[in-house]
């Protein structure tokens, strides 16, 4: 199994397409949005002027690929052609697609509220400490991710998240993706039968 298989086969698992029932936002695209740097600590997908106490994932320390499902959101009150896309799934493999295939997808979502809008960083706790202090709604990068990503207008698909290294003698970085018209984040941890993490798939939702 190749890696966009698997993704399509996650995607129809955690977000079937009508008429099936899902809170979920089915992407219409994939393409890699680059990789996590993780150094210690937890990762979370969260809004940092929003979220609080939200819900983390421990990922091996490593660079890990990070592949974004995006489709297109047309914002109120403007041009209807004018599609921007806005990520609605983000999944982490951490190994081959066939170990992942081979495992049991039916795990629980988070059993709480974990609050996001707008935009939405992916990173772990290394990079966020990194990115401290903190002015206002959130640190310097995260708001100049937010502009860049608003002054590129639509229609950029792969071209519509921000990559930023926040420690560049451990490589931390942090991905800032645009989540317009979703509220909440659910996460799904696709594990072995010893309990290893072999992919992690984060949903934006409505």
């Amino acid at each position: 199994m190749k890696v966009e298989e698997l993704l399509w086969r996650l995607v129809d698992k955690y977000a079937p397409a009508p008429p099936a029932y899902s809170m979920l936002v089915r992407p219409t695209w994939f393409d890699h949005a680059g990789d996590l740097v993780v150094v210690d600590g937890p990762i979370t997908w969260e809004t940092p002027w929003l979220t609080e106490g939200g819900f983390s994932h421990q990922l091996p320390a490593g660079t890990h690929p990070v592949y974004a499902g995006t489709c297109a959101f047309p914002p109120q009150d403007e041009d209807p052609e004018a599609f921007w896309h806005t990520v609605t799934m983000v999944v982490i493999p951490l190994t081959e697609p066939y170990r992942i295939e081979r495992a049991n997808w039916d795990v629980a979502g988070y059993h709480d509220v974990h609050l996001i809008e707008d935009f939405a960083v992916l990173w772990g706790e290394e990079a966020m400490r990194r990115s401290l202090p903190h002015v206002g709604d959130a640190s310097s990068f995260v708001r100049d991710a937010r502009d860049g990503i608003l002054a590129k207008g639509p229609r950029h698909r792969k071209d519509n998240w921000t990559n930023v290294v926040v420690d560049r003698e451990t490589g931390a970085n942090a991905l800032v993706f645009p989540v317009h018209d979703s509220e909440y984040v659910t996460g799904y941890e696709i594990v072995d039968d010893e309990g290893e993490l072999l992919c992690l798939v984060l949903a934006a939702c409505g």
